[in-house]
């Protein structure tokens, strides 16, 4: 399993702490991006890591290349294009990718390994692509912010995802298993665009199933108050 992480953004939201960093690099994030994204994929299996870069290329690089080594064979490659829309990173993995599945995760979420052995282990029909996706109640600030996901009548497929879904069932946690047929809804979007109107497209098709990982540590920093809130959760051993 190969999975590719977007890491190109330039955090302007995080200033002043990217204003000579890259976001995944900020100390305080860095013993948590150590802790989760190295080795929670080493720990289920995954060996290979495309990092897209963007914003600070050469700094990013050679912070992820020392958290890396001895664990993870990486791959780089760069979206110069890092202030438009995340799409323009992933089309920038395509080529890196081949026909396979593959983990899409974003740098600037910090996961655990109970978020991406689920997407891994799950059950998944020809063409599908996974989210995992987290029901459990979230403070309102922070759901103001976030992903949000609407479930079909089955309780799984993807009817809507977007940050102005409502109503919604649960929260995206910024983890994806993506089909190879999902590149056609990349193909398909425009250019330049975020991510949930790809994954926008892929929910119109019926090709967008949840995973539920209630519970499993992960949060979505953003911010500066994102990083406080990250920061004093990650000091008291909570994911929330």
């Amino acid at each position: 399993m190969r999975a590719v992480i977007l890491a190109a953004g330039d955090g302007g939201r995080l200033e002043p702490h990217t204003s000579a960093l890259p976001k995944p690099l900020i100390p305080r994030l860095r013993p948590p991006l150590d802790r989760v994204h190295p080795r929670c994929l080493a720990e289920t299996g995954v060996s290979e890591v495309v990092v897209v870069t963007g914003y600070r290329e050469a700094q990013l690089r050679d912070g992820v290349e020392a958290i890396g080594r001895g664990r993870l064979r990486l791959t780089f490659v760069t979206n110069a294009r890092f202030h438009s829309g995340a799409s323009l990173s992933l089309r920038a993995a395509r080529e890196s990718c081949g026909e396979e599945p593959f983990l899409l995760l974003m740098a600037d979420h910090l996961l655990s390994a109970a978020i991406v052995e689920p997407l891994i282990a799950a059950p998944r029909p020809p063409g599908v692509s996974l989210v995992a996706a987290d029901a459990e109640p979230w403070p309102h600030d922070y759901v103001d912010e976030a992903t949000r996901l609407r479930f079909g009548a089955d309780g799984m497929t993807v009817a809507a995802i977007g940050k102005h879904v409502s109503p919604w069932d649960a929260l995206d946690t910024g983890a994806f298993l993506l089909a190879p047929e999902a590149w056609s809804a990349v193909e398909d979007s425009p250019e330049d665009c975020e991510l949930s109107v790809i994954f926008g497209e892929l929910a119109k098709r019926d090709m967008l199933h949840a995973v539920d990982v209630s519970g499993a540590s992960w949060y979505d920093v953003d911010t500066v108050e994102d990083l406080e809130a990250a920061s004093r959760l990650i000091a008291a051993g909570a994911s929330r």
